[in-house]
């Protein structure tokens, strides 16, 4: 007995692209300034790791 598999090639298809959407632009949160060492915070970053990354940054900074 053989196996046979067929193999199938995917088509991709450009979507029309639409010129008057809206590109998401991240606000800056924080600016921190510690010993000339500038550290920015932006909305919608995981505020777990934001905070472990300033603990760490004010750490050895100083």
């Amino acid at each position: 007995m053989t196996e046979q598999n067929e193999i199938i090639t995917p088509v991709f298809k450009n979507k029309p692209s639409n010129l008057q959407k809206h590109s998401f632009t991240a606000g800056r949160a924080v600016k921190i300034n510690v010993n000339e060492v500038e550290l920015t915070i932006f909305k919608g970053t995981n505020s777990v790791l934001a905070s472990d990354i300033v603990k760490v940054v004010i750490r050895y900074v100083r």
